[in-house]
């Protein structure tokens, strides 16, 4: 069976300014891939680096990608993410790579975590509307700010929380281990249930994490440990899988199997993908656990506009299966 790509280029604006990688973006750029076969089905991928995950050579490139030239040197990361979802989209088993074939939904929905951004003031209006809506799961990027300051914002978060609410903290190796000392007094108060990557050491994270009880989950040092170094760090309480960032579906199923056999979990996670993005790792997560873990796809609401209509809902702090087959949209793309 023969299949054709198609490459459809798009350029969204964000609602608000984000600062990245010390730079300010407005925009999110990418491609959306549309994969069909010779049958007619059609499977749709996306391919989207960003400024502060991804390198800046893929980045570079982002202007070059084509149908015609996804080969070789072309084959980035998010290129290969973007091939992985276009066949796992399109659902063929002749075509799918092996690791992706057996793949099948254990959940009819998937939770997502509220990612709370802003002043202290704006994130507890949004943990509120969070909690409402009924989020059981919150995200806080933390060790961005003067510390006296986070202090007293993840004191004012915690009064507002209920007993079933649970934290994840994101600190992007922004600790040293007096700094984290610093934040033990609050973070003894809160039902926590990872930092992620607290500090610049991943060894240095798992260390602390057995000396204070408080569980660590890694994210960017995946990219340099890889999979098959994971053994090395037993004792994680998951690993967040970014797979735009590393190297697609594939890759991040070789992380899923490594993370189970040192008892940690995943938890699938977006770099602010467009609706095909986001409801693609939607289905994915649905395939790899069995308990509710909740997914790190909040970033799609900053998308002021998407390229598929009706924009996908997260109700009620889920992504129902309803809402995963892409054939039942309509494409906004040239």
């Amino acid at each position: 069976m023969n299949i054709e790509l198609h490459m459809h280029r798009y350029h969204l604006p964000l609602v608000c300014p984000l600062l990245l990688a010390g730079e300010e973006l407005e925009w999110r750029d990418g491609w959306l891939l549309e994969c069909r076969s010779n049958e007619h089905a059609v499977g749709w991928g996306e391919i989207a680096p960003l400024a502060g995950v991804s390198s800046p050579e893929e980045l570079s490139a982002i202007d070059d990608w084509s149908g015609e030239r996804l080969e070789g040197a072309m084959v980035t990361p998010s290129v290969r993410c973007g091939l992985d979802m276009a066949l796992f989209n399109l659902g063929d088993p002749d075509l799918m790579p092996a690791m992706l074939r057996t793949l099948a939904p254990r959940r009819r929905q998937v939770s997502v975590n509220a990612l709370l951004i802003g002043t202290v003031e704006d994130m507890v209006k949004q943990e509120r509307a969070a909690v409402q809506e009924g989020y059981r799961t919150i995200k806080i990027k933390v060790g961005r700010q003067d510390i006296a300051a986070e202090l007293e914002m993840l004191k004012e978060i915690n009064n507002q929380a209920d007993a079933g609410l649970a934290f994840r903290f994101d600190v992007n190796r922004a600790w040293t281990p007096e700094i984290a000392d610093r934040y033990m007094a609050v973070l003894s108060l809160m039902n926590i249930e990872y930092i992620e990557e607290p500090f610049e050491d991943p060894r240095a994270s798992l260390i602390w994490s057995r000396a204070t009880g408080v569980p660590v989950a890694l994210d960017e040092s995946l990219r340099f440990i890889g999979p098959e170094r994971l053994t090395e760090y037993a004792g994680l309480r998951a690993v967040v899988l970014k797979p735009m960032a590393l190297g697609g579906l594939c890759r991040s199923m070789e992380f899923v199997e490594a993370a189970r056999a040192i008892g940690a979990y995943p938890v699938v996670s977006a770099i602010m993908e467009s609706g095909v993005g986001t409801l693609t790792l939607a289905k994915f997560a649905a395939c790899l656990n069995q308990d509710d873990v909740a997914v790190g796809l909040d970033t799609y609401r900053w998308l002021a506009n998407d390229l598929i209509t009706p924009r996908p809902r997260m109700q009620g702090g889920v992504i129902r299966a309803d809402q995963w087959d892409l054939s039942q949209y309509t494409f906004l793309v040239d």
